[in-house]
């Protein structure tokens, strides 16, 4: 007998072909549109905690402008998670910035908040400074000890851009995951909770911030103000 547990199966419900012909019937074939304006408003009050949501093409690219826009650049270090999926260090790299990865704790998996006070503390004493963000990830939709993590966080005063990729609709003391950071990250990906085939969201604290995401998704395609950074060649948007 085929025991087999797969990691990941998709479902379809019956209504996907019908949407996919409704956005060709009205030309909506661009990276923008009302059903991409509707997701973010869906997630957006899914995740509550007066969030904001941008819907992007994958969640690597919500941890890439999550990193741009807590000012990860060359020469920093970022702390992460040993387990995890690379996707959660590469965008360190693209930064011109330096992974630190700290163990897992035995309960969840998940970055050891114990672990993550002493490197901390070991960095500032090797480089003489902070690392520059915290990325701690909520493997398989196990909830890490988010709330240590973020403790020690605003102890130290580093920012948290919270790896939800793969849990959606897990809670932690009843509150989302990805809502407990500076930023919070979802994917959408085949293998999560609901696909869009490929694709992904950042999770962000207001209105100016989500245009401000929107503006690096986009290739600069709007003005923003605010705008600090050197413009990037992605177009990031769904």
């Amino acid at each position: 007998m085929d025991k087999r547990i797969y990691l990941c199966l998709a479902h379809m419900s019956g209504k996907e072909q019908g949407f996919i012909k409704e956005a060709f019937d009205t030309n909506w074939v661009v990276p923008l549109g009302p059903n991409v304006n509707a997701f973010e408003d869906e997630l957006k009050h899914f995740v509550g905690q007066d969030k904001e949501v941008v819907a992007l093409s994958a969640g690597t690219a919500a941890i890439h402008l999550g990193l741009i826009q807590l000012g990860v650049g060359a020469g920093d270090e970022v702390i992460c998670q040993s387990f995890t999926f690379c996707a959660s260090a590469n965008p360190v790299a693209y930064q011109g910035a330096k992974p630190v990865f700290i163990d897992s704790e035995e309960d969840t998996w998940n970055m050891d908040p114990v672990l993550l006070e002493e490197a901390i503390k070991d960095r500032i004493a090797k480089t003489g400074k902070k690392p520059k963000a915290i990325l701690p990830v909520h493997l398989y939709g196990m909830p890490a000890r988010i709330d240590e993590i973020c403790a020690i966080a605003a102890k130290y005063e580093i920012p948290v851009l919270e790896d939800a990729a793969e849990a959606l609709g897990s809670e932690f003391n009843g509150r989302k995951c990805g809502t407990f950071g500076t930023f919070g990250v979802l994917s959408f990906n085949g293998n999560k909770m609901i696909t869009t085939s490929g694709g992904g969201a950042l999770i962000v604290p207001d209105e100016s911030t989500k245009k401000q995401t929107m503006f690096y998704a986009t290739q600069a395609r709007e003005p923003f103000p605010h705008y600090q950074h050197e413009k990037i060649g992605y177009n990031y948007r769904m």
